[in-house]
């Protein structure tokens, strides 16, 4: 037996001696004439302050509540033509109980039950952000919210996010993993919370240091659902986004069906100056598009209830973006006593389609725990078209190149999970998946003065199978999370006219994880986290497509990146609501953006490369507020970040603040208003140096005629959203300029009628690399 196996196995046997004090609520609900009420809510609060912890229906009259730690709370049950039910439970056992409830004295046509909620939260490191009935359930889309969100930075493009000291997240809907693609054609309507998980653990992914996990809402009405969402967005130029979500319930089947249609115009613009000291080339360029998107979003699933606890689903997204863009730079380029001035004027035209399909069954068996098998197909396929002209030392446009390029990912994935309770003390998790991805980058060049063409047809592969276990639960009133992760990946490159391979790389990774919470009383926590992940660069930055700028400089990928491997410990301390974390984390082979000097082309090329280390410090301080109608959360983080690497000599590493600060004012039940910012203080990153950052939001949100919502949202409010850095290479100094498009004010209105009860709509998404297709 290998020591890899061995290892696994021995985490399993030592882990199944712990035991977990956990207790379970179920209860009988009557009417005063002993007869059994069918349908209803059972909530479990705290004690004092009556914040939700659990939720689930009652069904035929009754409701059951499972796995609970030890302690107080405040049991409330609520039937439609019934009075409220409230009742304190001490639970350190299994309770079960007998409810009958009183007839309301008043026949409503509506009931809608309300509770003032913290918008923010904060748990053990990690968090949690409440959606439903506070300001966030106001914003028109997905990303939108997510840009308001403490430590969380969304791309000018809207198509990347990234969590400050944490880098690029997975994204969960409840078990299922989801891309941005798929983010984008959900309706806030449907999101309950948002949890922040710094310390992800074993049954999520290796590659992510943080996940974000999003908690669908519930309804208690069977039917159907329409929501109907549009926002006029105003920025440089303006953009629209209008969305609607179906939902449908009768008996086992539900249907979910969702289409938007975006007409955007974005602006993005950046620049560098830089000097190739060896060379004696001075040279400054400044970028500008201007992108008139189309975007068409569709997606639906199926969803069946086999039994109580059995079911079948499948799930299909589709987004087709089109684009027709002009990108305009002016450069100037200066090598001993020859200078040029250049204007250059690419017009472009790129169309992207994504599209995946996946398919899950769910089954229990019974007293030998829950099987889930699964598999997903995902196609991403870009094109796109250039025609390129030259404007030398303000001569006339001369036409220079026409480009085609392509770029296509197939990817298909199947998956296999298994969980098994023992006595609801402790629980085993076990899983793996196969996974077989290849793409192909086609790059058709064409140089006009003189003529002559270059190409290359690039394919890359990549097989992968990994394998988890997790042991959870409770030992004397410490919780703990101990688990094993291997991934075994063959990745292969090779230009199709080559019989070589240029990458032929076969790598066996294991990524343990450990989590330890011990309470030291009823208000206080102190917690300890472990985990080592991988961060594997995006297909597309892994092939042969390249962006021109200007005759002398040249985006390109890079097909020879490696994968990032980071190790980091943390320890947490909570009393009550206020928290601080101590986290110190070391990456090998971390992966930014530099200059080279392409000596055979005479070009310089600006391309994502490895760098050798990267490792830090961070001190996070969390502090929420609540009086009255204002709810507040501050967020205040300590960071050494040191980026280390041979080729540069002139390095230097200074701590820098994060802060962020969320307000939100509830006037009344239908209106309220939301400021909330973020800053970053000058950054010395060891190579690299950057600005500082301050950003201003603000909403103000109104409710009319109990269906309608409108928002008024204003975004970047002093447009101070520019990123600057600075570094030197070898003999490469430069500074670049990265201008984003964030100052903006947008009106939304929201929609919808009709109501669903019983959902229990499921579904996972296989593919463990959907976030790296882009």
């Amino acid at each position: 037996m290998s020591l890899r196996i061995k290892i696994i196995f021995f985490l399993i046997i030592y882990n199944t001696v712990f035991a977990q004090n956990k207790f379970n609520i179920s209860g009988t609900i009557t009417n005063q004439k002993e007869s059994l009420t069918a349908t209803g809510d059972a909530f479990l609060l705290t004690e004092t302050e009556g914040e939700l912890i659990k939720y689930t229906s009652i069904n035929e009259g009754y409701f059951s509540i499972k796995s609970m730690p030890k302690g107080t709370y405040l049991l409330k049950i609520s039937c439609f033509g019934f009075e409220d039910y409230k009742q304190v439970i001490i639970l350190d056992k299994n309770i079960e109980i007998k409810i009958t409830l009183k007839a309301s004295s008043t026949q409503l046509s509506e009931v809608q039950i309300t509770a003032s909620k913290k918008p923010i939260e904060n748990k053990n490191g990690n968090i949690i952000v409440n959606v439903e009935n506070t300001i966030f359930s106001k914003e028109a889309n997905p990303i939108d919210l997510l840009a308001k969100l403490p430590n969380i930075q969304i791309g000018s493009n809207r198509e990347s996010i990234s969590i400050i000291g944490k880098g690029n997240p997975l994204i969960y809907i409840g078990k299922q993993r989801i891309s941005i693609n798929e983010l984008n054609s959900i309706s806030i309507d449907n999101i309950k919370n948002i949890e922040i998980i710094n310390n992800p653990s074993s049954k999520y992914e290796a590659d992510g240091r943080a996940v974000i996990l999003i908690t669908r809402k519930t309804s208690n009405q069977e039917g159907s659902k329409i929501s109907l969402s549009e926002t006029a967005s105003f920025r440089r130029y303006f953009s629209n986004f209008f969305s609607s979500n179906l939902s449908f319930k009768k008996n086992k089947l539900e249907v979910k069906f969702n289409a938007s249609y975006n007409k955007l115009k974005f602006w993005e613009s950046n620049g560098a100056n830089y000097q190739i000291t060896d060379r004696n080339v001075t040279s400054n360029y400044l970028v500008e598009a201007i992108s008139p998107r189309k975007e068409y979003i569709i997606g639906g699933g199926v969803y069946y209830q086999i039994n109580d606890v059995d079911y079948f689903s499948i799930s299909s997204n589709l987004r087709i973006q089109n684009e027709i863009f002009p990108i305009i730079t002016s450069s100037y380029y200066k090598e001993n006593f020859n200078e040029n001035t250049v204007k250059s004027f690419s017009e472009n035209d790129s169309k992207r389609l994504f599209s995946s399909t996946n398919i899950n069954y769910s089954k229990s068996l019974k007293k030998l725990g829950n099987l889930f098998l699964g598999g997903q197909y995902t196609n991403y396929n870009q094109n796109l078209k250039s025609h390129i002209s030259n404007n030398f030392n303000n001569s006339s446009y001369e036409d220079s190149q026409n480009r085609f390029q392509d770029f296509t990912i197939k990817s298909t994935t199947l998956k296999g999970d298994y969980e098994k309770k023992f006595n609801e003390k402790i629980k085993l998790e076990v899983g793996g998946n196969l996974l077989n991805t290849i793409s192909n980058s086609i790059s058709e060049i064409e140089n006009l003065n003189p003529k002559n063409t270059n190409n290359s047809y690039y394919d890359y592969s990549e097989k992968g199978e990994s394998f988890y276990t997790q042991l959870s639960g409770e030992l004397k009133k410490v919780n703990y999370a101990i688990g094993l992760r291997l991934e075994k990946t063959h990745i292969k490159g090779k230009f199709t006219d080559s019989s070589e391979f240029l990458v032929n790389r076969k790598n066996t990774d294991i990524f343990p994880k450990a989590s330890i919470h011990f309470p030291i009383d009823s208000t206080s926590t102190l917690s300890f986290n472990y985990g080592k992940s991988i961060q594997r660069p995006n297909y597309s930055k892994a092939s042969s497509i390249t962006t021109f700028i200007n005759p002398f400089l040249e985006f390109s990928n890079n097909i020879n990146l490696k994968s990032t491997l980071t190790d980091e410990v943390s320890i947490n301390f909570q009393l009550k609501d206020k928290s601080i974390t101590v986290s110190y984390y070391n990456a090998e082979n971390p992966v930014h953006y530099s200059l080279i000097y392409d000596v055979n082309n005479d070009k310089t090329i600006m391309f994502p490369s490895n760098f050798k280390k990267e490792y830090g410090v961070n001190i996070d301080l969390t502090i929420p507020l609540k009086h009255k109608i204002w709810n507040s959360t501050n967020v205040l983080s300590f960071v050494v970040n040191t980026i280390d690497d041979p080729k540069t000599t002139n390095s230097k590493t200074r701590p820098y603040l994060y802060f962020y600060s969320n307000h939100e004012f509830k006037i009344d039940n239908s209106s309220s208003i939301g400021i909330n910012g973020w800053g970053l203080t000058k950054r010395n990153e060891g190579i690299f140096e950057r600005n500082a950052l301050f950003v201003l939001n603000a909403s103000i949100t109104r409710k009319f005629f109990d269906k309608l919502e409108t928002t008024l949202s204003f975004n970047d409010i002093f447009d101070n959203l520019q990123y600057k850095e600075s570094y030197l290479l070898q003999n490469i100094k430069a500074e670049n300029i990265f201008y984003s498009d964030r100052n903006k004010i947008s009106i939304s209105l929201k929609y919808s009628f009709g109501e669903i009860k019983n959902i229990a709509y499921k579904n996972k998404v296989i593919d463990e690399n959907l976030n790296r297709i882009k």
